[in-house]
């Protein structure tokens, strides 16, 4: 499916929602039956002749590996979290993820955790590569501490168990009679409205639904807004209880950082590598309330510290996932499978 072509303007784009009535009805139903993607991709692979094949997501690489067997084009996979987490404890997926590890090139992994993550599930070691996510901080503009007499806590993500999202609730009602003077903001929503609506209820359940905004989802621009008129950015991510969990890290935790904003999280998958604890922000216990919130309470009575974690957060984010070091280094690593495979 094609989308945010404004933002991407790329030639050469092939999506099977242009195909024929026809094609497309043929296409689904093979999806349907053989678990496998790109059909009526081979063609299209011949005219444009790729040097290889990155496909985004385990599940991804193993739906287009017969595919990309027939081309002998070698494949990148890059993984993220649940295509290990989550499908690597079903047999089918198992069975296809052997087949995937046995032909791919090169796998990617965000960072140290999801990479040991993939060798468990049978992965080489010697094919996977660590490459971080990134963002340019030039982009984005440092975080100007004022003293409003309002603390403004964010969090900005999906409403799925694995976004600790209630746990941030449960910390914050935990101190609102002591501050009174909170506002929890939260952006994003979730996969139906009766979730949504779960969550408006907790909120109200716990006392302080006067003090939450759901914000819904915003544009970029408007969440960057956000994160500039926030105190502290809150992200305690658990392992969901289907396995599902970060696997790298959240990128919201590190457009907060790039900004300059003090991160509470949790030591979860890879964001103990993008947060560092008691540096750049503090890493609670997976579902530890007691312990997010007392490292709320030390936030706000201690704005000298939010700036000084903000501070180092910008200059971690810059040094280690810069997102122009980590396009340079994926180039390398494409030139040096395509070199492999001539």
């Amino acid at each position: 499916m094609k989308e945010n072509v404004d933002l991407f303007p790329l030639a050469n784009i092939i999506s099977a929602e242009e195909f024929s009535f026809s094609k497309r009805f043929v296409n689904r139903l093979y999806r349907m039956l053989s678990g496998n993607f790109g059909l009526f991709f081979y063609n299209e692979i011949r005219k444009y002749r790729p040097l290889l094949v990155h496909a985004h997501m385990g599940f991804e690489g193993a739906r287009w590996l017969d595919l990309i067997q027939k081309t002998k084009l070698p494949l990148i996979t890059t993984f993220y979290g649940q295509d290990v987490s989550k499908l690597a404890k079903i047999a089918k997926w198992r069975k296809r993820y052997k087949l995937l590890f046995e032909y791919g090139a090169i796998f990617l992994a965000e960072g140290n955790y999801l990479k040991k993550q993939l060798i468990d599930i049978g992965c080489p070691e010697e094919k996977i590569i660590i490459q971080h996510l990134g963002v340019d901080v030039n982009t984005y503009p440092q975080k100007q501490y004022k003293n409003n007499g309002k603390i403004i806590i964010l969090q900005v993500s999906t409403f799925r168990e694995k976004k600790g999202i209630e746990y941030s609730l449960k910390a914050i009602a935990s101190i609102y009679k002591e501050f009174p003077n909170i506002e929890f903001r939260l952006i994003g929503k979730g996969d139906s409205t009766e979730v949504d609506q779960n969550m408006h209820s907790i909120a109200v359940q716990y006392g302080i639904k006067d003090i939450v905004c759901f914000l819904g989802i915003k544009p970029h621009h408007n969440l960057i807004e956000e994160y500039c008129h926030a105190d502290i950015f809150i992200h305690p991510s658990v392992t969901a209880q289907d396995g599902d969990n970060e696997g790298g890290s959240p990128v919201s935790i590190i457009e907060a950082s790039a900004i300059g904003l003090p991160i509470i999280s949790t030591k979860h998958a890879d964001i103990p590598e993008v947060v560092i604890h008691e540096e750049t922000g503090l890493l609670a216990p997976e579902r530890d309330v007691f312990c997010l919130s007392e490292m709320l309470r030390l936030l706000i009575i201690k704005p000298e510290k939010r700036k000084e974690m903000g501070d180092k957060g910008r200059r971690h984010i810059e040094n280690n996932y810069n997102i122009n070091h980590q396009i340079s280094k994926l180039e390398d690593i494409y030139l040096k499978v395509i070199e492999q495979n001539t």
